[in-house]
């Protein structure tokens, strides 16, 4: 198997934050789903879903304005899926200081142009 790594980073905007000024767990399941959406075409070299996300306990909160990091790296790679591990975390600007704020496998699935698995 071929190691493949993605790496993406932005900032936590406002649109992304609850009411207390942290991010919406919600938009880090998404951020999650996109960067292994990302890797599990460019590996697959062909449309991706999601099949299955497992554990994600959220560590630390995420700020308005933190720099958000995303490593994915593929761990696994069978017939019609990959795993793909995901591990996000989050640097204060001013401060400087880095967190780990949650980790997850999510399983993607090769599929052709009929919505059937599609061999990798």
């Amino acid at each position: 198997m071929q190691k493949m790594k993605l790496k993406m980073s932005f900032l936590a905007e406002p649109t992304d934050a609850n009411y207390r000024g942290n991010v919406h767990g919600g938009k880090v399941m998404k951020w999650i789903d996109e960067v292994g959406y990302a890797l599990s075409v460019q590996y697959a070299g062909k449309y991706c879903v999601t099949k299955f996300v497992d554990d994600i306990e959220f560590l630390e909160p995420i700020h308005i304005g933190d720099l958000v990091l995303l490593d994915a790296e593929i761990i696994k790679v069978g017939n019609t899926s990959l795993r793909i591990h995901v591990n996000v975390s989050s640097e204060g600007l001013i401060e400087k200081v880095k967190k780990q704020n949650c980790a997850c496998d999510i399983v993607f699935v090769a599929i052709d142009e009929d919505g059937n698995k599609s061999k990798i």
